[in-house]
């Protein structure tokens, strides 16, 4: 038997024995922190609701969702859900401000979601590349990866309540070349999208944000993913809520393609995933598939060398699973065409 026969038989029997823990999705989508006076109970039991309320919204994708009667009964004992917590301090303001950390149970979260029919956003939350482009008082500029401005920290804050990740260009000799900061207010945004290319994004954010003479912020939006493209506008009088306006209907519109609708009936799919050429492979694909809305539960029905076939337990059909898929940047469609046929992106 040649050496990599003898790999790949090694490597199948590894894959079938080995158990691989499969992590709660997102784990971080089920944590929060709230601004606390002191450390008392009945202050602790007010930021417990109000963190749980805010994961509700970031695990859900809808703003309302803590109307309704399930997230009602969820808020009326947030403690149940309660896995850890912890006060600490957060230095940079004066005085400085006291908070409380706190990690609920998705699992549970998740599960009461399900049996109430409440659609949910799981672990697909796509990375979005963020152009944009800031005038303020007359001076323009283009906001980067490493930029310290008040509109980055702004939408960065945003984003993280939302579940939403952003990724902003290097803005580097490259990206300078192919985007002048007159395209967002010429329109001509041909240029940022050819430029995106060397990011490979899910999805791509154009904003351009000025300061009015009036004193208001405004601001217009433009939101490319799964081939389709949104564009809207918002104003404000304060910069950090102009941010999470725009960032909010940025998660509205992600949630309203990727979140499992749970009254759907469950089906099921098998897939073939090939490109596995590891244990961390083989964890990878799994891990993700487990963290997807549409996916339920899942079992390995097939190892060989060259790919692992997977047995999905669905929220809906495999067209959702698909579309779901188009939008990641874990798997992509096999070479061959076929339905339910991926590749693991290296």
């Amino acid at each position: 038997m040649d050496k990599y026969r003898q790999r790949s038989l090694l490597l199948v029997c590894l894959l079938l024995l080995w158990p691989v823990m499969v992590p709660a999705a997102g784990l971080a989508q089920f944590e929060s922190e709230v601004v606390v006076t002191d450390q008392s109970a009945s202050v602790r039991s007010e930021a417990l609701r109000t963190a749980l309320g805010e994961v509700l919204v970031r695990i859900t994708g809808q703003p309302g969702v803590t109307a309704t009667e399930p997230a009602r009964a969820m808020l009326a004992s947030p403690e149940q859900l309660v896995q850890q917590y912890r006060y600490f301090t957060e230095s940079g303001q004066e005085p400085p401000l006291l908070k409380l950390w706190v990690r609920f149970d998705g699992d549970a979260i998740r599960d009461q979601l399900q049996q109430q029919g409440v659609a949910y956003w799981g672990g697909e939350r796509p990375d979005t590349l963020t152009w944009l482009a800031v005038e303020d008082h007359g001076n323009r500029y283009m906001v980067s990866a490493d930029d310290g401005s008040e509109a980055h920290r702004d939408l960065e804050a945003a984003a993280r309540a939302r579940g939403v990740p952003l990724l902003f260009p290097l803005m580097d000799l490259e990206d300078q070349t192919q985007v002048h900061i007159a395209d967002f207010w010429n329109g001509s945004f041909d240029p940022v999208i050819a430029a995106s290319r060397r990011y490979h994004p899910p999805a791509i954010l154009i904003g351009r944000i000025q300061h009015m003479a009036s004193g208001v912020w405004a601001a217009r939006w433009r939101l490319t993913i799964g081939g389709g493209t949104r564009s809207w506008s918002d104003s404000h009088p304060q910069l950090a809520a102009l941010a999470q306006q725009g960032i909010n209907d940025v998660a509205d519109t992600q949630a309203a393609l990727l979140r499992a609708n749970g009254t759907t009936a469950a089906g099921t799919a098998v897939i073939e995933v090939s490109g596995i050429s590891s244990l961390a492979d083989y964890a990878r694909a799994r891990n993700y598939l487990s963290a997807l809305s549409t996916v339920r539960d899942l079992q390995v029905d097939e190892v060989t060398p060259v790919q692992v076939e997977f047995r999905l337990h669905l929220n809906g059909n495999l067209q959702d699973l698909t579309r779901t898929v188009a939008i990641g940047s874990v798997l992509e469609p096999a070479a061959d065409g076929m339905d339910g046929s991926y590749r693991l992106r290296q």
